[in-house]
């Protein structure tokens, strides 16, 4: 059975249990695009999985499926800024290689504590990563780039410097629709690739529901797996500094629709899966597991 079809079973079955109410964290349950949100004080621990199908154009190059993992710490001091600590490794299913793959660290700054329209927040990331690591936490740049590219030594390491603009809008208690725009500079050869993010959420009840829904099935019993939000995005490259443009057959472009269940008091489950739309796209099902203190 294909990846593809897997995740399509899963987030039905996911999809057959939302039936209670429950509230969910504020950003949305997005797995790659960033909202506005930012708590002051909250601390997260993520556990972030994706089981790879590989494109015909990586497995012509010798990929195989493959599990890529990456463990996050999050910690917000203030209602405007947050920090994250990264580290990620994979394995080949097949135990031909497995590999830990190194670091990145994140800082994003909501310009604005109160809302504004679209609520821009500031995103800068440093990675230091080994060039062969898989976790796609977000795509940019080319997979076939349509120039002749110079004939240069793989590096030990890619250093990048990542940095975002984040534009976010509440429409209502419920919904959210978010825009990434994704600059990847390598610093050795100076060269950006450029990719995207947008999406969509919706909390499944407002948030005074389900405060009120939360304490009450406290008081009576705690819940083991609850519903909380659905989202759906669309991620993609965009090329890089060299040649900026949309060209679909060269490029990754992946919808990836998700469901966040509330799993106890503090810690939620988001599922889904990432359907690859190019030749050049991947098929990839998703499980992320975060606790907040």
């Amino acid at each position: 059975m294909g990846t593809r079809k897997i995740g399509v079973i899963l987030f039905a079955l996911l999809a057959v249990n939302l039936v209670k109410p429950q509230f969910s964290f504020a950003d949305g349950g997005y797995f790659t695009t960033y909202s506005h949100h930012i708590e002051k004080g909250e601390l997260v621990f993520m556990l972030m999985n994706d089981f790879t199908s590989p494109s015909d154009a990586k497995r012509e190059e010798g990929q195989e499926n493959y599990l890529s993992h990456m463990l996050e710490i999050e910690y917000a001091p203030t209602n405007q800024l947050a920090l994250e600590w990264m580290t990620e490794w994979f394995e080949e299913t097949g135990g031909d290689e497995a590999k830990f793959t190194g670091f990145r660290y994140e800082a994003r700054y909501r310009l604005f504590e109160k809302e504004v329209p679209l609520n821009p927040v500031l995103y800068v990331e440093y990675e230091d990563l080994d060039p062969a690591t898989r976790y796609k936490m977000e795509v940019s740049g080319w997979v076939t780039p349509p120039y002749e590219e110079e004939e240069a030594e793989e590096p030990d390491r890619e250093r990048i410097i990542e940095t975002r603009v984040i534009l976010s809008q509440d429409f209502s208690e419920r919904w959210n629709a978010a825009f990434n725009w994704i600059n990847e500079t390598d610093t050795d050869n100076g060269i950006t690739a450029f990719g995207y993010a947008t999406g969509v959420s919706y909390r499944l009840y407002s948030q005074e529901h389900e405060h009120a829904h939360h304490f009450r099935e406290t008081a009576e019993k705690p819940a083991f797996i609850m519903p909380a939000g659905l989202a759906v995005e669309f991620i993609g490259a965009l090329g890089d500094s060299k040649k900026l443009d949309f060209s679909p057959s060269r490029q990754e472009h992946y919808i990836q629709p998700s469901i966040m269940f509330h799993v106890g008091e503090r810690a939620m489950l988001s599922a889904g899966f990432a359907i690859g739309l190019t030749r050049s796209s991947d098929d990839l099902v998703r499980l992320n597991f975060h606790v907040e203190f």
